[in-house]
């Protein structure tokens, strides 16, 4: 069964370790911004997508989609009806909505290009950035546009989301990397 109120994280190598004196840490002020994010949007979601039927969700945290990029979030939408009996591995028999999410902090340019790539793999790719930089970010609004890369800004204190802009969700540009991303969301979630 999937168990889809936990917010997952997707257990790999994560290729900074291979560098010397690399300060991946999980309690980074980023991994952190991420984490606050992911539960916040998790417990909002209806209220973030009021237009949707896909209710049932299922998020991950980390997921790595080779040649992608790692997406600091994955939050998957499918109709309930369509989830009775199913498992974490039947996930491409839910026909889910894959939304992939970059978070920075600082260099929103540099998270732009990022979630562009997650494109490949995803319906809808968003950057998401502190609410208080929002203003500045929103004055590009266009380059956004142009690559259907979605703005969110997000306020750790109140836990508010705002949505500057998302794309209406489009299929994934090449397939195969859109079944790895959900062949990875299985497998965290099954685990």
């Amino acid at each position: 069964m999937l168990d889809t109120a936990t917010i997952h994280t997707y257990d790999f190598r994560h290729p900074k370790e291979n560098l010397r004196g690399s300060n991946r840490q999980r309690g980074s002020p980023e991994a952190e911004f991420v984490d606050r994010f992911a539960r916040a949007y998790l417990k909002r979601f209806g209220q973030v997508h009021s237009r949707t039927t896909k209710r049932a969700t299922l998020f991950v945290r980390e997921v790595p989609v080779h040649g992608n990029g790692i997406a600091d979030l994955l939050a998957l939408s499918w109709d309930r009806r369509q989830t009775h009996g199913k498992k974490a591995t039947d996930l491409a028999q839910l026909k889910p909505t894959v939304r992939a999410f970059e978070a920075k902090l600082s260099d929103w340019s540099g998270g732009l290009m990022q979630a562009h790539r997650y494109r490949y793999f995803a319906h809808v790719a968003i950057l998401v950035v502190p609410k208080s930089k929002l203003k500045n970010v929103e004055s590009h609004l266009d380059l956004f546009q142009t690559l259907r890369v979605g703005l969110w800004g997000f306020d750790r204190e109140t836990e508010t989301i705002t949505s500057i802009y998302t794309p209406r969700p489009k299929s994934p540009g090449v397939r195969k990397y859109g079944d790895l991303a959900l062949a990875a969301a299985g497998q965290a979630a099954s685990l």
